[in-house]
């Protein structure tokens, strides 16, 4: 497949080409070159890292990708975030099995292409090496759970046979693009009837743009009601998030969340903190990215309160991943709303503390009020104090978020041990 290339368009216009230049296997990587005019466009997609104001963009010379063996496969950071995590990458697994296809030979610019119009944010790419077709179709919610669950069993070959060929053709489109290990769907909901379709382009006025968070089927740790009681009390705390809400289909409650990077204009480009600057592991860095965007000052609250909230309640998946920024179609950038925020220390090890995943003041363990203070104090945070308490009142009525989401008292006692912990460093 070395030789599959791809047409990036954003809101129609050509950004650019992209192919897989395999000439020399230690430096193996796309190449890149931007549309003659689109820099002209005033759209800078990746201001941080591959600036349409470079010389590069300007002369439209070659710009070539990371390295095949790092985090972004080999692609452009900017176009890497397009790639599925791991339940996308499972199910693109299975269909190379499938189809016969080694994965040693698949690229990152296959991958894209595979993906076509289905990617998070605005990015198209053309050709596809399977079919794209994107009309939008009924879901099942419930015959799809089911069989996404088959997929990834022992028993998957038997996902295969002819039976299951359209619910195949189905999984595919709806559940390799979204990011994130838990496995998930791209969904549209209608606000008339509630009525679901596949979330792809063509759809009447009144449906919205969700992901479907599968429940997980564990009832002493249900990830998607968490994940609620958690939506609940990030809005308690004065953070962003997009509607959410728990939705029940037959005898599970899936957790489901309307997308940022779909409108009723249209699609909305977004790039991870990751892509944009290449990768962050503080939250400097990100704070730094904010300002080098020239962001407002709300967005700079925004992350603030998001940094005290995954340090209070849990969350250590905060990963450069799981912050994301969005452009509008005059080039304006913005933090995004927040995502993916719930506790998330491994239930096989609780009661070990663990430290979150980017570094805060220069720690990622026992992180406390004058480490946060500090970094309100470098950043120009208003009434940082404030906010603190806010955020330290609303968390430690988790009780009270998990009871109404359904979740169980023994899993709330466990919890209640490890944010013990992280409440008396605050105090």
């Amino acid at each position: 497949m070395n030789g599959n290339a791809v047409k990036v368009v954003l809101w129609g216009e050509t950004v650019g080409y992209m192919s897989w230049d395999s000439s020399d296997w230690r430096t193996a990587s796309s190449v890149f070159r931007f549309e003659k005019g689109f820099p002209g466009k005033g759209l800078d997609i990746s201001p941080l890292m591959m600036s349409i104001h470079s010389p590069a963009a300007r002369e439209q010379l070659i710009v070539r990708g990371t390295n095949p063996k790092g985090r972004f496969r080999g692609l452009h950071p900017v176009f890497a975030d397009s790639l599925p995590d791991h339940w996308g990458n499972s199910i693109f697994r299975k269909w190379a099995e499938e189809h016969k296809v080694s994965m040693k030979n698949v690229t990152g610019v296959d991958l894209l292409s595979f993906i076509g119009t289905r990617a998070m944010g605005a990015f198209e790419y053309y050709p596809a090496f399977i079919d794209n077709e994107q009309g939008a179709f009924d879901v099942d919610v419930n015959e799809l759970y089911d069989f996404a669950r088959k997929v990834l069993s022992e028993r998957s070959e038997q996902a295969f046979d002819a039976d299951h060929e359209l619910l195949w053709s189905d999984l595919i489109k709806l559940g390799t693009s979204p990011g994130g290990r838990r496995p998930k769907a791209l969904i549209a909901i209608s606000d008339k009837d509630g009525s679901i379709k596949s979330g792809q382009a063509g759809l009447p006025e009144e449906y919205r743009h969700y992901i479907l968070k599968y429940d997980n089927g564990s009832e002493m740790f249900p990830y998607a009601r968490l994940e609620y009681a958690y939506y609940n009390m990030c809005l308690d705390a004065g953070i962003k998030m997009m509607h959410s809400e728990l939705k029940r289909f037959g005898n599970r409650s899936h957790f489901v969340t309307e997308r940022f990077d779909r409108t009723p204009e249209g699609k909305v480009h977004m790039q991870s903190l990751a892509a944009l600057t290449g990768g962050a592991e503080s939250y400097e860095e990100a704070f730094s990215a904010i300002r080098r965007l020239k962001l407002d000052y709300p967005d700079k609250e925004q992350l603030f309160r998001m940094m005290v909230f995954n340090v209070l309640s849990g969350n250590i998946d905060d990963h450069d991943k799981n912050i994301s920024f969005l452009m509008d179609s005059h080039g304006q950038w913005s933090i995004a709303p927040a995502y993916d925020i719930v506790y998330s220390i491994d239930p096989d090890t609780l009661g070990i503390q663990k430290g979150q995943s980017m570094s805060i003041n220069g720690k990622t363990l026992d992180i406390t009020e004058k480490d946060i203070l500090e970094m309100a104090r470098e950043n120009d945070i208003n009434n940082p104090s404030g906010i603190i308490a806010q955020i330290l009142d609303t968390v430690s009525d988790f009780r009270t978020y998990c009871a109404a989401a359904g979740v169980n008292g023994t899993t709330c006692d466990i919890m209640q041990k490890e944010l013990n912990v992280r409440y008396n460093s605050f105090k």
